[in-house]
C-alpha cells in the first residue's frame, strides 16, 4: 500500500524517510527514475504549473487574480478531488514532502520580498484620517469577528480546541493584500479614479498593519515566554534595516552604477537575493517567522529603478513557476470532506465574508461617501492577499487549526477574493463611469472656469520647454489655469500601474531633497507656480508600463475635467540629423493618447525657442488651412494673443483643391464640404472682428497650389525670428499639403507639423493640436470675445 502526502500529511515526521538527492541512471536500469527526489520534483512542478496556469486562463474572464487560481489548482491536486485516487497520489508521496515544502518557503520568501518592493510605505505619512479610521474599522472589527465565530464553531461542533486559534482566524479575516487590490483595479481601469485611490491607500496601510500584527502577536502563540525577547529582536532588526542597511545600500548604488539599468549586473542583482536570504534567516532565529525578514528587506529598497528591475527579473519566474508549489502545499492540507456540517460551514462563510464590508461601511458612513462607493471600498478590503494563506498556513504547522477549521477558512478566502472583480466590474461598468463634462476643448471652456491642462513630461529636460509654454497661454486671476504636472514613468515587470500625488512642499512638515528625477521635476513646477499669477500647479508621478501608459494619462484626465493634454514629442532632437523614425517606446503612447484622448490634445516639439527674453516680445505664428484641429489651434493661439508678450501672427494657406488629388493619398485628412469650410470661415472672421486694432496681432492670407509654395511660405515666415508655431494635426485637403502626406516622417503630427519639424530652415518649437473628437467639430454655437483680461468663450 502506497503511503502519500493526502493520508499521512500530518505524522509525516514520525517516519523515517531516506533521501537520496542524486542523479539517477535513467529508465535503463529498470528503476523507477521518480523515486528520487529531483527527477519527483521536476514532475511535480510540471504538473503543479499546468493545472494552476490552466485555471488561470479558464477563469481569465471573471477578471480572477492568480492568487485564486493558484488555490483552485491546489484544491484539484489535494484530497478534496484528484487527490483521493490512488494513481494519482503517487505524484505526491511523503518522502516528497521535506523537498516540496523547502522549496516552497524558499519561494514564498523571495515573493515576499517583491511585495515589499511595491509599496511605498513612505506615501502612509501623507494619509488623511479618513483612510486611517477605515483601515483600522476594516482590521479591528473582522479580528474580533474572527476570534468569535472561531469559539462559536468550536462550541456548535463539539470540538476540542487550542483557545489560541482565534489569533489565527481574527488575523486571516483581517489581512487585505495590497498587490492583489491594485491588479484588480488596474484591470478595471479604476486605478486612477478617486475611488481606486482611496482604496489602494488604505489596502496600503491595512497591509503594513497586518504585518505588524503577525510580528507581534504570533511569536505571542508560539513561545509566551520568550516572545518579549523576539519582538524586541525583530524591533531592533527592523530599525537596524532602516537606519543602517539602507543609507549602506545607498551608498553602494551610488558608488556602483551610473543611474541605469543597463549599469546593475547579473552579480550585482544576486547580491540582493543574498539580502533576501539574510533576513529571512535572522528574523526566523530570533523568533518571528523569515518571511519579516523579507518583507522588511524589500520595503527598505532605496532606488526605485533597481527595485523595478529586480522585480522584472524574478517576478515571473518566483510567482509564476515557484510559489505554485507553496500553494500545492495548501491545496494538500485541505480536505473538504473533512467539514461534516456544510450548513454551519456556509454559516460561519457568509459572516466571514461580511465582517469586513460591514465594517467599512459603517466608518465610510460618516464620511458622507456615496454608498456605491462605500459598498465598493467594502468589497475591495475585503481582498484577501497571500499573508492570509501564510497565517492560515502557521496556524497549520502549529497544530493550532484542525483540518476541518483550515478547510473551512481556505473557502471563505477563495470566495472572497474571488468576488471582488466581478462585483466592482458589476457596480463600476465602463458606461456608467464615463464623467460628462462640456469643458474637453479649449473652443469649449467656460466663461469664469479655469483651463484645466494635464502637462504631461517623461522627464527632466521636458519640464523647462513644457513651462514656457504654459507661460504663454496668458494665466490670470480672471482666466486662471489649473495644471496637472504629470511624470510618465515605465514601470517594468509585472507590478500594478502608481500614481503618486506630491504634496506641496509649502504645506508639508519636510522639504524635498530633489534626489530622484520625480523630486526634481516637482521643485521646477513649484518654483514655476511660486512666481506665476492664476496658475495652480498639481504636480503627480504616474508609474506603468508603456503598453498602457496611453489608458492611465486618458483615466486621469477623464476624471480631472482635462480640456487640453500637452505630450511631450517623442524624438526631441526634431531635426532631420536625429533619429526620424523615432525608436522610443513614447512614440506609441502618443499615438493611443491621440486615438483615445478625452478632450484635446497638443504634441509639443521643443527645440529651446519658446522663451522671450529681457521682456522681448515672443513671436508665435498660427498656420490656418482648414479643418477642427486648426480652429482648435487657432482658439489657443488666440488665448495667447491676450499675452502682452505675445506677438501672434495668423497665416491663412489658400489653394484650390486639385481634382487630381486621389483619397488614398489624403489618409491624415478629413473629408472636404461646405459645412466644414462655412464654420472655418465663420470662426476666422471673428477672430479677425474680434482682433480689429490689437497692435501685437496680424493676419495674412497667402494661395499656395503644391509643396514648394507651401514651404516657400513657411520659409518667409521665418525670416521674423518665430519662437513658436501652432498648427492643427489634421488639415482640409488641398493641394497645399497633398505633396506633403507622401513625404512625412511621423505622420502623427500631421503634414503640415511634419514638415515644420524636420525642415532644415525651421529653428522654432513647434505645437501641434487635435481637437476633441468627441466635438466632432461643430463649434458653430460657441462664440469667442475678448474681456479686458484675455479671452472669455462662451456656450450659447
Amino acid at each position: 500500500m502506497v503511503t502519500n502526502v493526502y493520508e499521512n500529511h500530518r505524522n509525516f515526521s514520525n517516519t523515517c524517510i531516506i533521501l537520496n538527492v542524486t542523479t539517477t541512471n535513467g529508465i535503463w536500469p529498470s528503476k523507477n527514475p521518480l523515486f528520487e527526489p529531483i527527477p519527483l520534483l521536476i514532475v511535480q512542478l510540471a504538473f503543479i504549473i499546468t493545472i494552476t496556469r490552466s485555471l488561470y486562463f479558464i477563469l481569465r474572464p471573471l477578471r480572477q487574480p492568480r492568487l485564486v487560481t493558484d488555490i483552485l489548482g491546489g484544491l484539484l491536486l489535494g484530497p478534496s478531488f484528484f487527490g483521493r485516487k490512488a494513481y494519482f497520489s503517487k505524484l505526491f508521496p511523503v518522502r516528497s514532502v521535506t523537498t516540496l515544502e523547502t522549496v516552497a518557503y524558499m519561494a514564498l520568501d523571495l515573493y515576499i520580498f517583491l511585495i515589499g518592493l511595491e509599496m511605498d510605505v513612505n506615501s502612509i505619512k501623507s494619509s488623511s484620517k479618513r483612510e486611517l479610521n477605515i483601515a483600522a474599522a476594516g482590521a479591528l472589527i473582522p479580528m474580533g469577528v474572527g476570534a468569535g465565530l472561531f469559539f462559536l464553531t468550536a462550541r456548535l461542533l463539539h470540538l476540542p480546541t487550542d483557545p489560541s486559534g482565534c489569533l489565527f482566524w481574527g488575523l486571516t479575516l483581517t489581512v487585505t493584500g495590497f498587490p492583489a487590490v491594485t491588479r484588480i483595479l488596474g484591470e478595471l481601469k479604476l486605478l486612477q479614479t478617486d475611488i481606486g485611490r482611496l482604496a489602494t491607500s488604505i489596502a496600503m496601510i491595512s497591509d503594513v498593519c497586518s504585518w505588524i500584527l503577525v510580528a507581534v502577536v504570533l511569536p505571542i502563540r508560539s513561545s509566551p515566554k520568550n516572545a518579549p525577547a523576539a519582538i524586541i529582536s525583530t524591533i531592533a532588526f527592523s530599525l537596524t534595516c532602516i537606519y543602517a542597511v539602507r543609507p549602506g545600500l545607498e551608498w553602494l548604488i551610488r558608488r556602483t552604477s551610473k543611474g541605469n539599468n543597463n549599469a546593475y549586473s547579473d552579480s550585482y542583482l544576486c547580491f540582493f537575493l543574498i539580502g533576501v536570504v539574510i533576513c529571512s534567516f535572522v528574523t526566523e532565529v530570533t523568533g518571528t517567522y523569515s518571511i519579516v525578514g523579507a518583507f522588511v528587506f524589500g520595503i527598505i529598497m532605496p532606488d526605485r529603478d533597481l527595485g523595478a528591475l529586480l522585480f522584472e527579473r524574478f517576478a515571473d519566474f518566483v510567482s509564476g513557476i515557484m510559489l505554485p508549489l507553496f500553494f500545492a502545499m495548501c491545496g494538500i492540507r485541505t480536505n473538504v470532506h473533512k467539514v461534516h456540517n456544510w450548513f454551519l460551514a456556509g454559516f460561519v462563510i457568509i459572516l466571514t465574508c461580511f465582517c469586513k464590508i460591514l465594517g467599512t461601511l459603517l466608518v465610510s458612513h460618516s464620511y458622507h461617501m456615496p454608498l456605491q462607493d462605500r459598498l465598493a471600498l467594502g468589497v475591495l478590503m475585503n481582498t484577501k492577499g497571500i499573508l492570509a494563506v501564510v497565517v492560515l498556513n502557521l496556524g497549520w504547522d502549529k497544530k493550532v487549526l484542525r483540518d476541518q477549521e483550515y478547510a473551512v477558512m481556505v473557502i471563505a478566502i477563495v470566495i472572497m477574493t474571488g468576488g471582488v472583480a466581478p462585483i466592482i466590474s458589476t457596480m463600476y461598468r465602463s458606461s456608467t463611469r464615463i464623467i460628462k463634462y462640456k469643458g474637453r476643448s479649449i473652443q469649449r471652456a467656460k466663461q469664469g472656469a479655469e483651463l484645466r491642462i494635464l502637462a504631461c513630461v517623461h522627464g527632466v529636460g521636458n519640464v523647462l520647454g513644457t513651462i514656457n509654454l504654459l507661460e504663454l497661454s496668458n494665466a490670470t486671476k480672471e482666466s486662471p489655469l489649473c495644471i496637472f504636472a504629470l511624470h510618465l514613468v515605465e514601470l517594468r515587470g509585472s507590478a500594478s500601474a502608481v500614481l503618486i500625488v506630491h504634496t506641496s512642499s509649502k504645506n508639508s512638515a519636510y522639504k524635498r531633497v530633489g534626489s530622484s528625477p520625480s523630486d526634481r521635476i516637482v521643485n521646477i513646477f513649484e518654483a514655476f507656480e511660486n512666481r506665476s499669477t492664476g496658475i495652480s500647479v498639481h504636480p503627480l508621478t504616474a508609474m506603468s508600463p508603456f503598453i498602457t501608459m496611453h489608458e492611465d494619462v486618458c483615466n486621469l484626465a477623464e476624471d480631472k475635467h482635462i480640456a487640453f493634454m500637452i505630450l511631450p514629442f517623442h524624438n526631441q532632437a526634431g531635426n532631420s540629423n536625429g533619429d526620424t523614425t523615432g525608436s522610443s517606446p513614447f512614440r506609441e503612447v502618443n499615438k493611443n493618447i491621440l486615438a483615445n484622448a478625452p478632450c484635446s490634445v497638443g504634441i509639443f516639439v521643443d527645440k529651446g525657442q519658446g522663451k522671450s527674453d529681457n521682456g522681448r516680445m515672443q513671436h508665435v505664428v498660427m498656420v490656418f488651412i482648414g479643418g477642427p484641429d486648426d480652429r482648435e489651434a487657432l482658439a489657443l493661439a488666440w488665448r495667447m494673443s491676450a499675452n502682452p508678450s505675445v506677438q501672434l501672427t495668423v497665416l491663412r494657406l489658400h489653394s484650390r483643391y486639385n481634382n487630381n488629388v486621389k483619397e488614398e493619398d489624403i489618409r491624415y485628412s478629413k473629408c472636404i464640404d461646405g459645412r466644414q469650410s462655412q464654420v472655418d470661415a465663420e470662426f476666422v472672421n471673428e477672430f479677425r472682428l474680434q482682433t480689429a486694432g490689437e497692435h501685437n496681432v496680424n493676419y495674412y492670407e497667402k494661395v499656395v497650389n503644391n509643396r514648394e509654395e507651401t514651404t516657400g511660405a513657411l520659409r518667409e515666415m521665418e525670416l521674423q525670428k518665430v519662437g513658436l508655431y501652432i498648427v492643427g494635426r489634421e488639415v482640409t485637403a488641398s493641394a497645399a499639403t497633398a505633396d506633403l502626406l507622401g513625404w512625412s516622417e511621423c505622420p502623427e503630427i500631421g503634414a503640415i507639423g511634419d514638415l515644420l519639424v524636420y525642415s532644415d530652415f525651421i529653428r522654432a518649437s513647434v505645437l501641434v493640436v487635435q481637437h476633441y473628437p468627441g466635438d466632432d467639430g461643430n463649434v458653430g454655437a460657441v462664440s469667442m470675445r475678448r474681456s479686458n483680461h484675455g479671452l472669455l468663450f462662451v456656450d450659447d
